[in-house]
């Protein structure tokens, strides 16, 4: 079984005002590494995908460490991490924030959901939503919502789903925007470079460990279809492959829930080249069958994480199995499988 782990932030102190921003320290990250590695074998990038293509096995007990949206954080404070203890993760970047100087518009959401109250988030999005014209779809079911965000209030849970999922990209986007601009005005390039690694960081890391995609833009690929999908996919691995040298072959899907990793995001993406991919599934991969929908685990639903309900003894024995999209005749086959006619 092939068990993979993901982590988005990781600083020394999560002090904001608000708490719009979750994630762990270096210390917690250390500790439930650790603790993981007791039960099972850490295995890199280029070992899960050389047993997708039938070049190598994985260990019985197999477990994958990835890191999404390219996080600055991420190099300064959870690479010297994995480096004392030898292991060698997956970093999935999103390239526009890095080419651009831009703030992923979910980043932006973060940052003012832990710099402002909820109900003054709330306050700012209906009004520039208003403005744009379009309708504020705020009553999504509670269940939906907090499914994909678990670790929110069922309010904040809402709020992020609409945002994220519901909504128009470019009517969110610039809600967003406008939101972002009258809380700390005009200075998204500055706030991109604290935020995101750099060129010359991304190339560094490499020396030690996988860069994969988390396509150009953080947007669900999910609502585009199989074309566009590839574009976009594209567009980040031509980015990644000047500024590296080498083109990578995985992806993580953005928010990677059901909704954002169709069969037409699976098929896109293995016409741009894509031979791995995850998604959010909270479960456990029994085999590599289906290498375009990896499950992967959040980091809290690991033992050592906030809100574990296995004990570390028991992880691979009651872990689900993944299930997405294997009950769909010929998806499995069919997205493994790459059509050259599309490039």
């Amino acid at each position: 079984m092939l068990i993979v782990v993901n982590y988005h932030y990781v600083r020394p102190a999560f002090d904001a005002p608000y708490p719009g921003i979750h994630g762990i320290t270096p210390g917690q990250l250390e500790a439930q590494l650790r603790l993981l590695g007791t039960v099972g074998e850490f295995v890199c990038g280029e070992q899960v995908r050389d047993a997708v293509r039938g070049a190598g096995g994985l260990p019985r007990r197999a477990i994958l460490v990835t890191f999404d949206d390219g996080l600055r954080e991420q190099f300064e404070h959870a690479l010297p991490v994995l480096q004392q203890l030898g292991i060698r993760a997956v970093f999935f970047v999103n390239t526009a924030p890095i080419a651009h100087g831009t703030v992923s518009s979910v980043h932006k959401i973060n940052l003012l959901r832990a710099r402002t109250s909820p109900e003054r988030v709330r306050d700012l999005l209906e009004q520039s939503v208003r403005a744009c014209g379009a309708h504020v779809p705020f009553d999504v079911p509670d269940e939906a919502a907090t499914r994909l965000y678990p670790y929110d209030t069922p309010g904040d849970a809402g709020l992020k789903y609409v945002l994220n999922l519901e909504l128009e990209p470019e009517v969110r986007d610039a809600a967003i925007a406008e939101c972002f601009r009258s809380v700390f005005g005009d200075v998204e390039r500055a706030i991109s470079t604290g935020l995101y690694m750099d060129v010359a960081q991304l190339r560094t890391l490499t020396e030690w460990a996988c860069v994969g995609t988390h396509g150009h833009e953080h947007v669900s690929l999910g609502r585009m279809s199989r074309a566009a999908v590839r574009q976009k996919i594209c567009d980040s691995l031509g980015l990644l492959t000047e500024w590296l040298g080498y083109r990578p072959n995985s992806l993580s899907y953005p928010y990677g829930s059901y909704e954002a990793c169709t069969a037409e995001a699976g098929w896109g993406a293995s016409d741009a080249g894509i031979e791995v991919a995850f998604t959010v599934e909270r479960a456990g991969n029994m085999d590599l069958a289906n290498p375009l929908y990896l499950a992967r685990f959040d980091c809290n639903d690991l033992p050592g994480g906030r809100h574990a309900r296995i004990a570390v003894a028991e992880l691979f024995q009651r872990v689900a199995p993944s299930q997405w999209h294997r009950s769909v005749g010929g998806v499995c086959e069919q997205s493994i499988t790459r059509d050259t006619s599309h490039q």
